[in-house]
């Protein structure tokens, strides 16, 4: 009997070996040596859209909290997108005569 128990054991360890681990905004933007490898990954289409996502909001979390460090964003291609809601209006709201 004991050496069943011990094979039901192993074997769900195993089943739950191969599942990725879903991480939640905050743990991604409080590892940015990790959150920069998964940056590269999503840029290079290896990883699925929602998870991007997720990468992407922990990114604009981290820069926006000021947790970056001085040596994180060298280039402007290094910093994230800039949401629509900073953008300013499309069109002029007051009319010049």
């Amino acid at each position: 009997m004991k050496p069943a128990l011990a094979l039901f054991a192993f074997a769900c360890l195993l089943v739950g070996c191969d599942r990725p681990q879903a991480l939640s905004v905050d743990a991604l933007a409080a590892d940015p040596a990790r959150l920069h490898a998964l940056r590269a990954q999503c840029r290079h289409g290896e990883r699925d859209g929602a998870f991007c996502a997720q990468v992407g909001q922990a990114d604009l979390r981290r820069f926006l909290s000021g947790q970056a460090g001085p040596d994180e964003y060298q280039t402007l291609a290094d910093l994230p997108p800039i949401p629509a809601s900073f953008d300013g209006p499309d069109a002029p709201t007051e009319q010049r005569p």
